[in-house]
């Protein structure tokens, strides 16, 4: 189970008050898309619910517990263990081969250099089930951009997260990666049950959403839910 709610959030970078009052609840199972424009807010709300930044007011929690003022290792474990991410410029270890950059955030979790093998089949089996098992031992400037994506996305999945956030994650790709990006969340959801959090301004996340966040100079303008047919 993962539940993530803020409450009363801001984020003020000294005179810039980034984020201001937002209210915002993740429940277990939703794809909850954020959308904006940009300088609206929307990556430093999702870094806040994310625990990469913390906020300068407010509360954040996670399964009822409040996770605001944990530490940095806490936080790091957290993420670690709940949390996969998706980001638009993918960041891929270029030194790193494919199979390389998926299973080091199991590595990072565990460091038993004895348990490599085991890190290698869950990735492969990853990459298999996406389509690019022949691209393992490749670089990453060996990869199309679609496939970067794919490679990062089994990166997001190795630890079996129970939340995935995306940050404008068909930003830097073409319509035909974008449309299995969209396929690939759909998957996930339902079979595998895992939560989404997408910053956007890529309006056919709705057809995705469970709920849409419309968010403009740091607020939240309004929030719809969106049943599905």
């Amino acid at each position: 189970m993962s539940n993530l709610r803020g409450e009363n959030l801001w984020k003020i970078y000294g005179e810039v008050e980034a984020i201001r009052g937002v209210n915002i609840e993740v429940e277990e199972g939703e794809i909850v898309v954020i959308f904006g424009p940009s300088g609206s807010g929307k990556t430093t709300l999702l870094n806040l619910l994310a625990l990469l930044d913390k906020p300068t007011r407010g509360r954040i929690y996670l399964d009822g517990r409040d996770i605001t003022d944990i530490g940095e290792r806490e936080a790091s474990e957290i993420r670690n263990r709940n949390f996969g991410f998706i980001f638009q410029l993918f960041h891929l270890i270029p030194e790193l081969t494919v199979i390389e950059n998926v299973y080091l955030p199991l590595w990072i979790r565990e460091k038993n250099n004895f348990k490599i093998n085991q890190y290698k089949k869950d990735a492969e089996r990853l990459l298999e089930e996406f389509g690019i098992g022949e691209k393992a031992n490749l670089f990453p400037s060996q990869l199309s951009t679609g496939e970067k994506q794919k490679v990062a996305i089994c990166r997001s999945l190795i630890c079996k997260p129970n939340i995935i956030f995306a940050d404008e994650p068909t930003g830097s790709i073409d319509k035909d990666s974008a449309r299995v990006f969209f396929e690939m969340v759909k998957y996930l959801n339902e079979k595998m049950g895992i939560t989404f959090v997408i910053v956007t301004h890529n309006e056919k996340f709705l057809h995705l959403a469970t709920k849409a966040v419309y968010l403009n100079e740091g607020i939240i303008k309004r929030v719809e839910k969106i049943k599905k047919g």
